[in-house]
C-alpha cells in the first residue's frame, strides 16, 4: 500500500417507497408469468393477449430491478411496463373472456371496465411521479439538455 486510498463514492439508501415499488413490481412480474403460463391458457385467452402478459411480466420485472438498483433506467423501464399495461387493458375489451374477468351484465361491463382503468391511469400516474422526483431527479436532466441545444426547438 502506498498510503493513498481510494474512498468508495458514496451510497445512496435506498428510500421505503422504491423498496416498495420494486417488491410490488416483483409481485406483478410473477402474478404475469403465473397468468401466461397456467391460467389465460386455459380461459381461452387468444395467442397475442398471452405475449401481451408475457411482455408485460418482462417490462415489470426491469423496472423492479431498476427501481430496486436505484437507476436512471428504472424509469425508462416503468414507462415500458406502463405502454403494456394500458396495451393489455385495450386488449381486454376484443378478448373473448372478458364477461368471465368482469362479472355482470353486458350493459355494465363497459361501465366497470372504464372506471376500473381510470384507477389504473391515476395509479400509475401517482406512482410514475414518485419515481422520476423521488428516485432519479437527474433522468430527465439529458432529455433537457438536448432539448436546450436544439434551441428550443421541437427535435
Amino acid at each position: 500500500m502506498t498510503g493513498r486510498e481510494i474512498p468508495e463514492p458514496p451510497r445512496r439508501k435506498r428510500p421505503l417507497g422504491a423498496t416498495l415499488l420494486s417488491l410490488l413490481m416483483g409481485w406483478l412480474t410473477l402474478s404475469a408469468i403465473g397468468n401466461a403460463a397456467f391460467l389465460m391458457p386455459v380461459a381461452g385467452f387468444p395467442a397475442p393477449m398471452i405475449a401481451l402478459a408475457l411482455a408485460y411480466a418482462a417490462t415489470a420485472g426491469a423496472a423492479a430491478v431498476g427501481l430496486w438498483r436505484m437507476k436512471s433506467w428504472g424509469l425508462t423501464a416503468f414507462r415500458a411496463w406502463g405502454v403494456v399495461l394500458l396495451c393489455l387493458m385495450v386488449g381486454f375489451l376484443w378478448a373473448p373472456p372478458l364477461a368471465m374477468i368482469v362479472r355482470g351484465n353486458l350493459e355494465e361491463s363497459p361501465l366497470v371496465f372504464l372506471a376500473s382503468m381510470a384507477v389504473m391511469v391515476l395509479v400509475y400516474w401517482l406512482m410514475h411521479r414518485y419515481i422520476k422526483r423521488r428516485l432519479v431527479p437527474g433522468a430527465v436532466k439529458p432529455l433537457q439538455k438536448l432539448h436546450a441545444q436544439a434551441g428550443g426547438r421541437a427535435c
